[in-house]
């Protein structure tokens, strides 16, 4: 929790999401909770709520445990060729983006995430000879991308770096 007066998450929400995790842990075949659900989750901001930077980690790190779970069982399920061809996919979509910068690929919004620290963020990352070489999904996932007046838009570098963790993740289960 946060001292009073700080915003946080609305406990309340964040306690019955966390319970629908544990249960899908408990009982995984009831597919409750998915790893896109994670990352797409939303919590009110009221005063004295949790840590909003806490939550988030936590999330993103139950977001690759799910994710790579989700992986594993597609793999068993279906084997891999699905995958390797998403990840291809994937990787050339994160090649445009790099080919092509952050300016070209971002749209520019009011309180959008830091020009430099997005840049930073994709500067970290390369495609060779088709393999992604990237910081570690929960990194991407938490990466400190701060905020300006005028940055780049937070929807369009979320759904990025989810690709890119979600690639590192599909990447790894492969190799």
């Amino acid at each position: 929790m946060n001292h009073e007066g700080v915003a946080g998450y609305d406990p309340a929400q964040v306690d019955v999401f966390m319970g629908r995790v544990e249960t899908q842990f408990r009982e995984p075949q009831r597919n409750l909770v998915t790893s896109s659900m994670v990352t797409s989750v939303r919590f009110a901001l009221v005063p004295g709520g949790y840590q909003v930077k806490a939550v988030d980690n936590t999330l993103a790190k139950l977001a690759d445990t799910l994710e790579t779970r989700e992986i594993s069982h597609r793999i068993r399920r279906g084997g891999k060729a699905r995958l390797v061809a998403e990840l291809r996919a994937a990787t050339k979509a994160i090649s445009e983006v790099l080919k092509v910068g952050a300016v070209e690929s971002f749209s520019v919004e009011r309180r959008g995430y830091r020009k430099s620290n997005v840049k930073s963020l994709i500067a970290a990352m390369a495609v060779v000879r088709g393999e992604l070489i990237a910081p570690e999904a929960f990194e991407v996932r938490t990466r400190e991308l701060g905020r300006a007046r005028s940055g780049f838009s937070r929807a369009e570098v979320d759904d990025f770096c989810s690709l890119v963790a979600s690639a590192t993740n599909k990447q790894n289960a492969l190799s």
